[in-house]
């Protein structure tokens, strides 16, 4: 299971770009075992960007299909989204990538992954009233 996390700032959501990745995607990883969602959420957002978690609130259980290895078997796995505050946002910095605050527009002119979460965000159709976003393959 991963979690990711929708950091909003000033009409704006922070996207990262690993270094040799060709897609943009939401701050945020896989949970170690023993450790909570959240906090495996608030230690990610300081490795990832250097940024501490104001406030943290769940959006959403999001269904994945797809392939890690074309080789290799279909990968199911459900990540869980997070309306995330973080405590200073003009100091997000991270040294394995390329950082973003992309606003509406960009959204549409950038490749992000997962599709399923690029759609949403899209589509403006990210609520509170729909936390299942199953997949649709």
């Amino acid at each position: 299971m991963s979690r990711c996390g929708l950091v909003g700032y000033d009409e704006r959501i922070l996207i990262l770009r690993d270094r040799h990745a060709p897609a943009y995607r939401l701050p945020g990883g896989l949970v170690r075992p023993g450790e909570s969602v959240e906090d495996a959420l608030r230690r990610v957002l300081r490795e990832q960007v250097d940024a501490d978690i104001a406030h943290l609130g769940f959006c959403a259980t999001v269904e994945l299909h797809g392939h890690n290895d074309p080789n290799g078997p279909p990968v199911y796995e459900l990540a869980l989204l997070f309306d995330v505050t973080i405590t200073d946002p003009e100091a997000v910095q991270w040294n394995e990538g390329e950082v973003r605050w992309a606003a509406d527009t960009d959204l549409h002119q950038i490749d992000v992954r997962p599709v399923v979460i690029a759609e949403r965000l899209r589509s403006g159709t990210l609520t509170a009233e729909t936390p299942w976003w199953p997949s649709r393959s």
